[in-house]
């Protein structure tokens, strides 16, 4: 039997594809790990990929990457089990592993019993009754936001149920530059308390990928985000 011990439980979903839900997710739970005050787990619990992009093929050769996903399907115990590398507990999907035959039940097995203090739960991919059962087991939800325009458009009826839900929402601004009306997003969103993460240069994410490490790791990455995120991580425990 596993045991559910107190936890702070992040949800992190994007307004519109391609928000940058997996970046948030992995640097802030680097950016938590980083000071050494926090032992954070990163969850997939709708859509995969940052297996691949950050390497764990490498980083864990020669070791087992244990499958959450998968033990929890099967009604294995994941008592005590850890992915633990540069501080994060990753409870990635591995290739050809999906979270999506799981219902809500196990879901939440997952997150409940996820070795660490701060769980952050990456829901891309997800929609519906589904999703919305789950924003309502966080204790903060982070709504990422690309500022393109026809990104924001696409994800106008999201953000209008958003903003009614009653959820403790936190909104994001990524890839925040120059090239942003900052005016203009401001009356389209309607939204006061908003935190904002710069643009990194294209080729610190490349960079990270071919290294594999999280963008947070790359020095250059790590000077622009470091605040940002610090002051975020502040506002989470508020």
């Amino acid at each position: 039997m596993d045991v559910l011990i107190d936890r702070t439980k992040i949800g992190v979903v994007g307004l519109g594809t391609g928000a940058g839900t997996g970046f948030v997710s992995t640097c802030l739970g680097r950016a938590m790990a980083d000071g050494g005050d926090f032992h954070p787990a990163v969850i997939e619990l709708g859509r995969g990929g940052l297996y691949d992009s950050l390497g764990m093929d490498k980083r864990f050769a020669g070791k087992q990457f244990f499958p959450f996903c998968k033990a929890v399907s099967q009604e294995q115990s994941i008592r005590g089990k850890s992915n633990g590398q540069d501080g994060v507990n990753w409870m990635l999907l591995p290739p050809g592993e999906s979270c999506s035959s799981l219902d809500l039940y196990r879901k939440l097995r997952l997150i409940n019993n996820a070795l660490g203090d701060m769980v952050i739960c990456r829901l891309a991919g997800l929609e519906g009754e589904h999703l919305w059962r789950l924003l309502w087991e966080m204790d903060r939800v982070l709504v990422v936001i690309d500022p393109l325009p026809s990104s924001l458009m696409a994800a106008h009826d999201f953000l209008c149920e958003l903003r009614v839900s009653g959820l403790p929402l936190t909104y994001i601004i990524n890839k925040y530059n120059g090239g942003v009306n900052r005016r203009e997003l401001m009356d389209f969103l309607k939204i006061k308390q908003i935190s904002f993460l710069p643009m990194v240069e294209p080729e610190e994410v490349y960079r990270a990928e071919y290294t594999c490490h999280t963008v947070y790791d790359m020095p250059l990455a790590k000077g622009k985000l470091k605040r940002p995120l610090d002051n975020l991580i502040n506002d989470i425990l508020l």
